[in-house]
């Protein structure tokens, strides 16, 4: 099947609109991963996609007060 044309909420939409690929849907989502781990880190709230950021936060924050104190 071929699809020529798509109406949608009194729009005509033609195909080149509707052509994806998948590296687009994949950058897609994983600028929207992005977007929920800094909204995570900025509200303190942990989820899944801000562990990695936050362990490294933290690493990073010891690692600081490690080279203050000279140890």
């Amino acid at each position: 099947m071929n699809v020529f044309a798509c109406y949608d909420n009194g729009s005509i939409l033609n195909k080149n609109v509707l052509a994806l690929d998948p590296v687009s849907i994949i950058n897609s989502f994983k600028s929207g991963v992005k977007n929920i781990a800094a909204i995570s880190l900025e509200t303190g709230y942990i989820t899944e996609a801000s562990v990695p950021y936050s362990i490294t936060n933290a690493f990073k924050n010891l690692a600081a007060i490690g080279m203050e104190v000279s140890y």
